[in-house]
């Protein structure tokens, strides 16, 4: 095998490893942001593929991120899968974003009426710039920490249709933010 390959399943093998534990919330209270420093780590499978997000400087917007589907409020994380391709994760009903354990719900909602769900998260996944997004159809989100436009950080388990996605998140604005 060349050290080339060998080097990139090493590379998978460790992001499995460290951000396929279940709901243990490890790692994330080891971070500490500094100077807009953060991180979004997740693998899983989606429609047969493997996905992987490893980055240590992912976008938070807030407020009316998902601005083509309706005036709202959304909590969105913004990055790239480590083979370069475009990620996000849109919970569309930010207020129910708090300190403990939340389930993601399957709601019925369209934006910006998912809003008014209160009965757990409603999260939403998009792989491609400008293109369709997935709704999470159960899961989990357990928040070590929430301070509101400025500091996320804790673990999700997300259950879509087609897939599975779980790892660690720590996410500050960026300084140019």
């Amino acid at each position: 095998m060349s050290r080339r390959r060998t080097a990139a399943v090493l590379a998978a093998a460790a992001l499995l490893s460290a951000c396929g534990a279940e709901g243990t919330g490890t790692g994330v209270n080891a971070i500490t942001p500094r100077e807009g420093r953060s991180g979004l780590h997740l693998t899983g499978t989606v429609d047969g593929r493997h996905l992987a997000v490893n980055d240590g400087a992912p976008v938070l917007r807030t407020g009316d991120c998902d601005v083509n589907d309706g005036a709202d409020a959304d909590l969105c994380f913004i990055s790239r899968e480590v083979d370069g391709g475009f990620f996000a994760i849109v919970v569309e009903n930010p207020d129910v974003v708090d300190v403990g354990s939340l389930d993601v719900v399957d709601a019925d909602c369209r934006s910006p009426n998912c809003n008014d769900v209160t009965g757990g998260a409603v999260v939403e996944v998009q792989f491609t710039a400008g293109g369709k997004r997935t709704r999470v159809i159960s899961g989990r989100l357990q928040l070590d920490v929430v301070e509101p436009d400025r500091r996320y950080a804790g673990t999700m388990n997300l259950v879509l249709p087609d897939g599975r996605l779980g790892g660690t998140f720590e996410v500050v604005p960026r300084p140019e933010d």
